[in-house]
C-alpha cells in the first residue's frame, strides 16, 4: 500500500512539474514572439519617419549628418578647382579648359536631390526586407544597445536593399533637375573634366600654362599633376550614400521609441518597450 501511494505521488508530482515546465515554455515562446513582433513594429515605424524627414526637399542637402558629398576622386578633383581660382596663373588654366567652377556645388546638390527624390519609394523596399527578417534573439536585441534593431536589420538585409533600391535610384537621377543639368549630365561633365585637364597639359599652350602655374603655386601645380581619372558609378555609390542616411534615421527613430514611451504608437510597443523603463 504504501509503494503504491509513493508511485502515485511520483507520478503527480512529475506530471505537474512537467506541465508547470510547459506551461513556462509557451510563455517564454510567447514573449519572444512579442518581442520580434515589436521590434519589427519599430524598424517599420522608423523606415515610415526616415522616408518622410529625407524625401522633403533639403532633406539629405541641409542636414550634415546624411548629407552626401561627391565620391572621393570628384571631390579632390574639385579642390584642385578650388585652388586654381586662387592665382592667375591657375585663373588663366580654367578659362583656357572652359570649366564650369560651380559643377561641383550644382553636382552635389543633385546627387542629394535624387536621394531626397527617391527616398519616400524607400518605404515598401524597408518594409518588405523587415517583414522577412528572421530574428532569432529578440530579447538580446530589445536589451542591447540603442540601436541594436537597426544594426541588426542593416546587418542582415542590406545586400538585398541596395539590389531593391539601386533602381529607384537610377530613375531619380535622370529625373531631378539643376542648374540646367540633371544628374547623369552633371556627372558627364565632372569625368570629363579630368580629360580635358590631360588633353590640355600635351599641348605647347597647356605646357606653357604649368610652368607659370609652378612658378606661382608649386602645391597647386603638384595636386593638378596628381588627380585621377573619376570613374565612379554613379548609381551604386548614390544608392549606398542615401540608404546609409536611411539607416541613420531609423536609428534616431528607434531610440525615441526606446527612451520616450510617448513614441510608443501601439499596445505592443507600450507592452515591450515598456520593459526598457523598468531597468
Amino acid at each position: 500500500m504504501k509503494k503504491t501511494f509513493m508511485y502515485i505521488f511520483a507520478l503527480l508530482f512529475s506530471t505537474i512539474t512537467f506541465t508547470s515546465c510547459d506551461e513556462e515554455t509557451i510563455s517564454q515562446l510567447l514573449g519572444e514572439g512579442d518581442t520580434v513582433e515589436a521590434l519589427k513594429q519599430a524598424l517599420s515605424i522608423g523606415a515610415e519617419t526616415a522616408s518622410t524627414e529625407l524625401g522633403k526637399e533639403d532633406g539629405y542637402l541641409n542636414d550634415a549628418s546624411v548629407r552626401i558629398a561627391m565620391p572621393s576622386e570628384a571631390d579632390a578633383l574639385f579642390d584642385v578647382i578650388s585652388a586654381l581660382q586662387k592665382n592667375q596663373a591657375g585663373r588663366a588654366i580654367l578659362s583656357a579648359l572652359d570649366i564650369d567652377e560651380k559643377l561641383g556645388e550644382t553636382m552635389t546638390t543633385l546627387i542629394n536631390r535624387a536621394a531626397e527624390d527617391a527616398a519616400p519609394k524607400a518605404v515598401s523596399v524597408f518594409k518588405t526586407a523587415i517583414t522577412s527578417m528572421s530574428i532569432n534573439d529578440g530579447k538580446d536585441i530589445l536589451f542591447g544597445a540603442n540601436n541594436a534593431a537597426t544594426t541588426y536589420l542593416h546587418d542582415n538585409t542590406y545586400n538585398g536593399l541596395v539590389s531593391a533600391f539601386n533602381p529607384t535610384i537610377t530613375t531619380s537621377l535622370g529625373n531631378v533637375k539643376f542648374g540646367g543639368y540633371d544628374a547623369n549630365e552633371a556627372w558627364k561633365a565632372v569625368s570629363s573634366i579630368y580629360n580635358k585637364i590631360t588633353d590640355y597639359k600635351a599641348t605647347s599652350e597647356g605646357r606653357l600654362a604649368m610652368t607659370a602655374l609652378q612658378f606661382a603655386s608649386s602645391d597647386t601645380y603638384n595636386k593638378l599633376n596628381s588627380i585621377q581619372a573619376v570613374n565612379t558609378n554613379l548609381a551604386d555609390y548614390v544608392t549606398g550614400k542615401a540608404l546609409d542616411g536611411l539607416f541613420t534615421k531609423v536609428a534616431v527613430k528607434e531610440l525615441d521609441i526606446r527612451t520616450n514611451a510617448a513614441s510608443r504608437t501601439t499596445d505592443l510597443l507600450k507592452k515591450v518597450f515598456g520593459q526598457l523603463d523598468e531597468q
